[in-house]
């Protein structure tokens, strides 16, 4: 039977824990090598980054052929105006071709899968490896399966939230006007709390751990606030530099990758951070049964 989550200390005063939750972030992201894990992750993000797109589009114009142009918006939004040049060439291409539009979904979806299955191994990889655990030896093709049934239910939970995503936007449409400060604030809001409902569901399913559902929600939470806060950065960052230039017609896609590579960053400090407030909270994360724990990394006093 796996192990139950039981409180290991009594709670701390809030500031107190929230210092030793940043001092704990601080040192796992200095030990764990998350640039390196990073760039892992925006390589096998590139491989399946336009399937990922042209199966997106074909389930937006599957449900409503109008949410194909606000897909467009919403994703120039979030990647922004330099490397949306690249989201902008593969939905362009794939409208481009009307007579395959359902084969181009349905080649989409199988090379989606194949190549999600290999980002979210090495995001399962990766956020074990923060939170110290490993699948026990013997379970190789077992752990394969699992990880790639995650990696589908994870997509369809993306396409989830995306369908989820429009259709509020498009009710709010009807009552407050798309230019307004209530529209932009309720914009925010809906993003974070989608983005947060999706990090949550990586904590909780994805690695081999049990984590209490308030310290997965807490985490996603605040790696929520931590994206949205690094997204600007990035954006800022991109803007006033010249990435990409040196490569021409292909600039917007290495922009594109460094944007992939800062993003894959943050959501694995958010790890580091979900952690930290799982521990700090009493609630440590624990191994599946089908996992155990690694040699843990020493504290810095």
């Amino acid at each position: 039977m796996p192990s139950r989550i039981e409180p290991t200390a009594p709670p701390r005063p809030t500031l107190a824990q929230g210092r030793e939750i940043l001092r704990r972030t601080i040192h796992g992201f200095a030990h764990d090598e998350l640039g390196t894990r990073a760039a892992a992750l925006a390589f096998y993000s590139a491989l399946s980054f336009a399937p990922l797109l042209v199966l997106l589009l074909w389930i937006a114009a599957s449900l409503r052929p109008e949410w194909q142009q606000q897909l467009t918006a919403s994703l120039q939004q979030l990647v922004g105006p330099r490397a949306s040049d690249a989201v902008t060439l593969v939905l362009a291409n794939a409208r481009e071709r009307p007579t395959v539009g359902s084969w181009a979904g349905l080649i989409g979806l199988g090379v989606t899968l194949a190549g999600a299955s290999a980002v979210f191994a090495q995001l399962q990889g990766a956020i074990n490896r923060v939170w110290n655990l490993a699948p026990r030896p013997g379970g190789a093709i077992k752990d394969w399966l699992r990880a790639r049934m995650m990696a589908l239910g994870l997509l369809l939970s993306l396409a989830f939230l995306m369908v989820v995503s429009f259709a509020a936007s498009a009710l709010i449409a009807v009552f407050v006007r798309g230019d307004s400060l209530v529209w932009q604030a309720l914009e925010t809001l809906i993003s974070l709390t989608l983005f947060s409902a999706l990090f949550a569901a990586i904590f909780k399913v994805l690695p081999d751990a049990q984590i209490a559902w308030p310290d997965a929600l807490v985490g996603a939470a605040l790696t929520a606030v931590l994206f949205a806060v690094g997204k600007f950065g990035i954006g800022v960052y991109l803007s006033r530099s010249d990435v990409g230039g040196a490569y021409g017609p292909a600039g917007g896609v290495v922009v594109l990758l460094v944007w992939v590579y800062y993003s894959a960053l943050i959501l694995l400090l958010g790890a580091e951070l979900t952690q930290a407030v799982a521990e700090v909270r009493g609630h440590p994360i624990v191994p599946r049964a089908h996992a155990v724990r690694r040699h843990r990394r020493p504290e810095t006093p």
